[in-house]
C-alpha cells in the first residue's frame, strides 16, 4: 500500500472503522440510557411533549448496533487479512455491511449516517483498479445525501438526538454535542482522506506502469538488437564455415585430382615422345588424350577458383567482379572484357553474392560448354534497374535446354525479383534486368 505522510490507507480505514463503530454504539447507547433515565424519574410525559418522535425499543436498537459493529469488524478483517480471496464472498461482505449500516441508520432515525461512508471507502479501496469505481462513488454520494438527518426530517417524522441531549445537564450537553459533531466530522475527514489516497495511489500506479512500459520497451529494443547481432553472428559463422569447407574441398581437388591429371598429362607427353613418327595412329590417339587431360586440368582449376568465392567478402561488388574476370582470364586463357558504367554497386550481402554467382556461372558456361575465346561482361544503369549482360563468341546451341548452370542463374535472378533471358545467336547471351532498391543511390 502507498502512504501519504505518516498515514497508510489501512491505518485510515482502521481509524474510520473505530470512529464509525464508536459513533453508532455511543449514539444508540446514549439514547438507551437517556430513555431509561427518563422513565425511572417519571418524566416521560414531559419528554414526549417536547420530542417530535421517539424510537422503539432502545435496548433492542443498542443490541443490534453492537452486533452490527462486531460484523463490521469481522468483515473488515476477512478482507484485509486475505483470509478469503473469492471475489463473490468479498462482494457479499460489502453488501452485508451496506445492509447492516442502512438498518443502523434507520434505527437511529438518521442521526448518524457515517457508517455508509466507511462501507463505501472500503469498496472504493477494493475497486480502485476496477472500471466500476465511478459508479460506486456516485452511489456512495447519493446514499449519503439521502440519509442525511436534515433532509429526511423534511419528509418524515424522525427523532432528533438533540432532544435527548437536552435532558442532560448544561455542562454535559456541551461535551456530548462536541463528541457527536466531532465523530461526524472525523468520519467525513477520514472518507475524504481515503479518496485522496486512492486517487494518488492510482496516479502512482499509472506512473509506475508507464515507467515499466518504458523499461519493457527499452528491454525489447535491446533484446531485438541482441537477436539481430546473434543472427548476424550465426550467419557470419555459417558463412565462415562454408568458406572453410569450400577451401578444404578446393584444396583436396587441387592436391589429388589436379596432381593426378597433371601427372597423367606429363606421362602422355612422354609416351608421345617415345612413340616417334613410326606409329602415327598411336601418336594421334595420345595427342587426343593429352588434349583431354589438359582440358580437364583447366576445368579443375576453374572449379577450384569457383569454390573459393571470397572476393565478395573482401571487396565491393564491382571490384569482386573485376577480380573474378582477371582470375578467369589467367586460368582459362580467354579474353574477357568488363565494362561497368556504375561506380557504386550497392546491394545487400546476399544480393551481391547472387549477382557475383550469376556472372561466375555465365563465364563458366561460356568457357566450358560454349568453348568461347572472347567474352563481354557489361553492367549498365537504367531507370530503376541494373542491366547485366554476358555475351560470348562460343559455339552456342540450336536449342536452349536449361541445365544445372542455367537453372541456377534463373533462380538467383528470381530471388532478386529480376528478369533473365537466354539467347544463342552468334554465340550465347545472358541478359539480366535487376531492380535497384528504393533509397539507394548509384553513381
Amino acid at each position: 500500500m502507498k502512504s501519504i505522510g505518516n498515514f497508510k490507507i489501512n491505518t485510515i480505514q482502521e481509524i474510520m472503522l473505530v470512529i464509525s463503530v464508536a459513533a453508532v454504539i455511543l449514539i444508540s447507547g446514549f439514547i438507551w440510557i437517556v430513555t431509561e433515565r427518563v422513565v425511572s424519574i417519571h418524566e416521560a410525559k414531559l419528554f414526549l411533549s417536547n420530542a417530535v418522535n421517539v424510537p422503539g425499543n432502545t435496548l433492542y436498537i443498542f443490541t443490534f448496533t453492537v452486533i452490527s459493529s462486531v460484523c463490521f469488524v469481522i468483515t473488515f478483517c476477512i478482507r484485509n487479512g486475505n483470509i478469503i480471496n473469492d471475489t463473490g464472498i468479498i462482494f457479499a461482505t460489502f453488501a452485508l455491511e451496506f445492509i447492516l449500516g442502512l438498518i443502523c441508520i434507520i434505527l437511529l432515525n438518521f442521526n448518524y449516517n457515517g457508517i455508509l461512508l466507511w462501507t463505501f471507502a472500503n469498496a472504493l479501496m477494493y475497486l480502485k483498479r476496477n472500471k466500476y469505481m465511478p459508479i460506486v462513488v456516485v452511489i456512495a454520494m447519493i446514499s449519503y445525501l439521502l440519509t442525511t438527518h436534515e433532509l429526511v426530517k423534511l419528509f418524515i417524522k424522525v427523532f432528533d438526538i438533540s432532544s435527548y441531549i437536552e435532558v442532560c445537564g448544561q455542562s454535559i450537553q456541551t461535551l456530548i454535542f462536541f463528541i457527536y459533531n466531532a465523530l461526524n466530522l472525523m468520519t467525513v475527514v477520514c472518507f475524504i482522506l481515503c479518496c485522496i489516497i486512492i486517487i494518488v495511489s492510482k496516479e502512482e500506479i499509472i506512473e509506475k506502469n508507464l515507467e515499466l512500459n518504458k523499461r519493457l520497451e527499452i528491454a525489447n529494443t535491446d533484446l531485438q538488437r541482441t537477436n539481430e547481432e546473434l543472427e548476424k553472428s550465426l550467419m557470419d559463422n555459417a558463412r565462415l564455415a562454408e568458406i572453410r569447407e569450400r577451401n578444404r574441398i578446393a584444396r583436396e581437388i587441387h592436391d589429388t585430382l589436379g596432381h593426378t591429371l597433371t601427372g597423367l598429362a606429363a606421362g602422355i607427353d612422354a609416351c608421345i615422345a617415345l612413340a616417334g613418327d613410326d606409329k602415327p595412329a598411336l601418336r594421334n590417339q595420345l595427342d587426343l588424350l593429352s588434349k583431354v587431360s589438359r582440358n580437364g586440368i583447366k576445368d579443375i582449376r576453374m572449379s577450384v577458383s569457383s569454390l573459393r568465392p571470397d572476393a565478395p567478402e573482401r571487396l565491393n561488388l564491382k571490384s569482386a567482379i573485376e577480380e573474378l574476370v582477371e582470375n578467369t582470364k589467367r586460368v582459362a586463357g580467354v579474353n574477357i572484357n568488363f565494362d561497368c558504367d556504375t561506380i557504386n554497386l550497392k546491394f545487400d550481402e546476399d544480393e551481391e553474392m547472387a549477382i557475383y554467382r550469376i556472372v561466375q556461372e555465365s563465364l563458366t558456361n561460356a568457357i566450358r560448354h560454349g568453348k568461347a575465346k572472347n567474352i563481354d561482361v557489361s553492367i549498365k544503369k537504367n531507370y530503376g534497374s541494373i542491366s547485366l549482360l554476358i555475351c560470348d563468341d562460343g559455339i552456342g546451341c540450336e536449342k536452349i535446354e536449361a541445365g544445372f548452370g542455367l537453372r541456377h542463374i534463373r533462380e538467383r535472378v528470381n530471388m532478386l525479383k529480376g528478369q533473365v533471358n537466354f539467347s544463342s545467336e552468334e554465340g550465347f547471351k545472358v541478359a539480366n534486368i535487376i531492380p535497384i532498391r528504393w533509397g539507394e543511390e548509384y553513381g
